[in-house]
């Protein structure tokens, strides 16, 4: 993957020693034990203090008034709940948010056979007597059709991320251990269990690494700050874009040459197909919005200079799916593109909240919502971005 679809230690962001954390041990996850006591470290503390303060200045403004400016722009970026008159009819967008809204439910999130599931309602069993009530709704287990999108994960990997999560927010966290702790064990057990692992990777766009920015700048408005999101779902290079690879060039001089709207170089040879914004339990999910925005807008203007300059204006960009981590809770988010020879109009559909990390019968469903993420990535965006290809006469 290019080896491996997962977040490896080459793309985690350092950070101080904590008191709990989360390790692998044969593809599961176990809670580490405990880590010698914390020294407070003055210049430490200073660095992050100074760190969020860049980070409050980037942004300038509030994330109500960048979305505001983005929707005067001349081709404007809205946002509509899915209960919008509008949103009947995108039938992409209806097809995405139904599907989801089942699984957001509950049903069909789990993919056992008899035996497995008799083992996990065991009153002798690992399960909290609330979770085990709740795997036994009838409606909740689907096997065959579960199975086409991912497996499922091992019981002890998801009671640990719970116990973790639950921590996380007992001890008032940073963003940056749920990101780490929480948020990227989440994406990663999904990407590990889902159908298509062979597939997708998952990869990181850490703002401390200044290349992980919007590039060239003219993909995104001046005015606005050229805001990073946290992670990306992005497909592994076959020999089909291998191949046109080498044909790309870049978009400007000074640059280098990437499918994405920023030249990282852990993303620039392989297209993003979903991006993953994610939060601290203190912060709203609302803030993440406006980054996604910026974001997916830069990456729909670099799709558009790789068809070409005729056939921008005609290009159909497919739906696609945007999700936003805040502490426990996981939300998901449909932004939708229109051919500026029609109206120009980009559009952020809002919100399922799919699930959270307070109980393993709610981690199922994120687990499940992302599997439906990924089989989205691989079977409607990879088929495009070939399209595309085509378009660009690679």
């Amino acid at each position: 993957m290019e080896e491996g679809n997962t977040l490896g230690d080459s793309e985690k962001t350092a950070r101080p020693a904590k008191k709990r954390n989360i390790g692998m041990v044969e593809g599961e996850f176990v809670a580490s034990s405990v880590a010698p006591p914390e020294v407070f470290d003055a210049q430490s503390q200073r660095s992050a203090a100074n760190s969020e303060l860049e980070s409050h200045k980037s942004g300038r403004m509030s994330p109500s008034k960048q979305m505001a400016q983005l929707e005067d722009l001349e081709h404007p970026v809205k946002v509509f709940d899915f209960g919008s008159a509008e949103a009947s009819i995108l039938e992409n967008v209806e097809k995405m948010r139904a599907e989801a809204q089942l699984l957001a439910d509950g049903v069909g999130i789990l993919g056992y056979n008899d035996g497995e599931l008799a083992t996990l309602r065991s009153p002798q069993g690992r399960l909290d007597p609330k979770d085990r009530t709740r795997f036994d709704y009838t409606w909740a287990n689907d096997f065959s059709n579960r199975r086409k999108t991912g497996i499922m994960p091992g019981l002890t990997p998801v009671l640990n991320l719970v116990s973790a999560a639950i921590q996380c927010e007992s001890d008032r966290e940073h963003e940056n251990s749920w990101n780490e702790d929480i948020h990227k064990a989440m994406i990663n057990m999904a990407v590990e269990t889902s159908c298509y692992a062979q597939r997708l990777a998952v990869k990181s766009f850490p703002s401390s690494r200044k290349t992980a920015s919007i590039d060239p700048p003219t993909l995104a408005e001046v005015s606005l700050p050229k805001r990073v999101v946290d992670y990306g779902i992005v497909l592994v290079p076959d020999d089909r874009i291998k191949n046109a690879f080498l044909q790309l060039q870049p978009l400007a001089p000074a640059t280098v040459k990437s499918w994405n709207h920023t030249t990282a170089n852990n993303v620039r040879q392989t297209p993003i197909a979903v991006n993953i914004e994610t939060k601290a339990s203190d912060k709203s999910w609302t803030d993440g919005k406006p980054q996604l925005a910026i974001w997916t807008s830069a990456l729909f203007k670099r799709l558009q200079k790789l068809a070409g300059d005729e056939a921008a204006a005609n290009l159909r960009i497919p739906a696609m799916p945007l999700v936003i981590a805040q502490g426990h809770d996981w939300h998901l988010l449909i932004i939708s593109h229109q051919p500026s020879s029609e109206e120009g109009r980009t559009v952020i559909w809002q919100k399922l909240d799919v699930g959270n990390t307070r109980n393993c019968f709610d981690i199922h469903k994120v687990i499940a919502v992302l599997h439906l993420v990924m089989q989205w990535a691989e079977t409607t965006w990879r088929p495009w971005f070939y399209s595309l290809l085509d378009l660009a006469k690679m």
